[in-house]
């Protein structure tokens, strides 16, 4: 129960000036702790008041944490963004949970279907330790800023279509897959396939789309590059965002189409915003 009630507190905000000058391995025993009580509920439960949301939302987490809850989640195929979501939907400050504690949380969501439906299983986990259904959503938000995405939605066609001309090579004017694609023209190529035109050039998509923060971003959103090559335009580059910080591009001669940081290295010394496609989504 202490446990239940330090991370209760801990995530509502009410600990978090205090958390901030404790050590590191105190939090991850704390936390792990909180988990072998069944501590989900509690993790779930200080969702459900919102806090912390936008801060987890614009968290961009280390490839060494990501691999800890892809592990977790790989029992039943659970996607691993909805693990992060729940452990960090407090503070983007909070330590990793343990692993084992992970997995049998990540069993829990499988064993209620999570890998067809993460919405119903984390609201049903909620439901059963009588927390609000609105816990479910929060924490599905969360987890888009991770990329996670529905099965089927036009988000998720559009970032399949993406990952696939991953290795086409990049090439100057190129729209197609065959013989190649520019970054912009990749951008118009794998949203005409799911039914949306958009103007040709960097710049023209720039001023084609609705102007988002970084913590707005959601997969399949547009991020845009400045002066990346001697042009009249501001805007020359664009990549399909895929969360969790990173995008998909066609990025410049001699190279390919792969992913990358959206927003450190070259192209974060380059980022000049980002975009959202309106209508149909």
């Amino acid at each position: 129960m202490m446990a239940r009630l330090f991370v209760s507190l801990f995530f509502s905000g009410l600990l978090r000036d205090a958390v901030k000058v404790v050590a590191g391995l105190v939090l991850a025993v704390a936390m792990a702790q909180a988990f072998a009580l069944a501590s989900l509920a509690a993790l779930l439960g200080v969702g459900a008041s919102g806090s912390g949301v936008s801060r987890a939302s614009a968290a961009v987490i280390p490839p060494e944490q990501q691999a800890v809850f892809e592990a977790a989640a790989s029992g039943c195929g659970l996607p691993w963004q909805v693990l992060a979501a729940i452990t960090m939907a407090g503070d983007t400050s909070t330590g990793m949970a343990e692993p084992d504690a992970l997995v049998r949380v990540a069993r829990d969501l499988c064993d209620l279907g999570g890998r067809q439906d993460p919405r119903h299983a984390v609201r049903e986990l909620a439901r059963q330790y009588g927390l609000g259904v609105g816990v479910a959503d929060q924490v599905l938000t969360i987890a888009t800023r991770y990329g996670y995405l529905a099965p089927g939605s036009r988000d998720a066609q559009v970032l399949d279509l993406a990952r696939a001309q991953t290795g086409i090579p990049y090439l100057w004017g190129g729209a197609s897959p065959t013989p190649g694609f520019d970054c912009s023209g990749l951008v118009q190529w794998v949203y005409r396939q799911v039914g949306v035109d958009l103007p040709r050039t960097a710049q023209q998509q720039f001023d084609a789309t609705l102007r988002l923060t970084p913590d707005e971003l959601r997969p399949g959103d547009l991020t845009f590059y400045a002066r990346t090559y001697p042009s009249l335009e501001p805007i020359t580059h664009v990549g399909i965002y895929l969360g969790n910080g990173r995008m998909i591009a066609a990025p410049r001669e001699r190279d390919v189409v792969g992913e990358a940081p959206a927003f450190s290295g070259y192209w974060g010394e380059h980022y000049a915003g980002a975009g959202r496609i309106t209508g149909g989504r």
